[in-house]
């Protein structure tokens, strides 16, 4: 999705019977996209074909960093003064929590790293929530895994089980594990997220005109996807086609200042799959959520996924000056129906 993020490759559609012994890997890249990666670069290593993969024609690019907060075992926010997030200590540890929401898997470490997993005891994700957790033991997989990351599939699945301790996960989210010592809870935003399914913003709002005339361009469908505190709001733009140029937009709004990590992208034979596999050559807010937001010294840092036909892209976006830029740490998840 940035830069950074050459090393997506164009999702598969699923064809024939999976392979549930075979590691398979989520090309996730957005069609004709240049720079540009999608979250789930790699599936579940028993998954089959690539997950909700965008297709190559999209390229993102950059906009402004978000923050984040580091996490403390407790549910409960930290009363400490504000902190900030350093972003070069998170770990690229991802895990997605099952059907009671009392166990999170972790699927992409291989057997033999337990040591490292027992110094992860903090797991945020949906929205902020931040919840303590604990190795409980590595899990040996069984035939009866049918290749998808989902929490119907868990007890079938090679992983490491963490045991939720306190408050529930929720169920089928992905989830972040951190090591509390060096992920400051107090660096976290507090999330309201947007009714999804009200209203796009109105053709003579303001901000909507801001946007327009910032880009150059007229706007198709504008939503806002969520509050970041008291005075920065999240929003998704898709643009009105230009030939074959597409674009659709992450804009920060704060304080009258806008900030953009853009997804451009070019229809090439297949317009139906334009930034993700099957998209329809559209977006909408039901396709992303937010892992959490937080603070980090130079700006914000936000963690979204990405939902797409075949599966889930979970990813990182730092505010930089004026645009936000992808770290590398990435997950994907094969979630295709049977």
């Amino acid at each position: 999705m940035n830069q950074a993020k050459d090393s997506f490759r164009h999702g598969v559609r699923a064809a024939g019977s999976l392979i549930l012994t075979a590691a398979i890997v989520i090309s996730l890249t957005g069609c004709a996209r240049t720079n540009s990666k999608d979250a789930a670069s790699s599936a579940a290593a028993s998954a089959g074909p690539s997950a909700g993969s965008p297709s190559p024609a999209a390229q993102p690019t950059d906009s402004p960093p978000s923050a984040v907060p580091s996490a403390s075992p407790s549910a409960t926010a930290s009363p400490a003064p504000a902190a900030f997030l350093d972003p070069a200590k998170l770990q690229p540890v991802f895990g997605f929590a099952s059907e009671t929401g009392s166990h999170i898997i972790v699927t992409r470490e291989e057997e033999g790293a337990g040591e490292q997993m027992k110094s992860l005891n903090t797991a945020i994700g949906n929205g902020g929530q931040v919840l303590a957790v604990k190795l409980e033991k590595w899990q040996t997989g069984n035939e009866n895994n049918n290749g998808r990351e989902l929490a119907n599939n868990i007890p079938n699945m090679s992983g490491y089980l963490f045991k939720v301790e306190g408050d529930a996960a929720k169920r089928d989210e992905t989830y972040v594990l951190v090591d509390s010592a060096v992920f400051p809870q107090a660096a976290l935003l507090e999330l309201q997220p947007a009714d999804l399914a009200g209203p796009q913003l109105a053709a003579d709002d303001p901000l909507r005109k801001s946007i327009a005339a910032a880009k150059g361009r007229k706007i198709k469908a504008a939503w806002k996807l969520a509050g970041l505190g008291p005075d920065r709001q999240l929003y998704l733009v898709q643009f009105v086609r230009q030939d074959k140029d597409m674009l659709f937009s992450l804009v920060l709004e704060e304080d009258g200042k806008l900030s953009f990590k853009d997804y451009p992208a070019k229809i090439t034979d297949n317009e139906y799959s334009v930034w993700r596999v099957d998209d329809g050559g559209e977006v909408s807010p039901q396709m992303f959520s937010l892992l959490f937001a937080a603070q980090a010294a130079e700006g914000m840092l936000l963690g979204l996924n990405w939902w797409g036909a075949e599966g889930v892209n979970s990813f990182f976006l730092k505010q930089e000056g004026n645009g936000f830029t992808e770290l590398t740490i990435e997950y994907g998840r094969y979630t295709s129906p049977m």
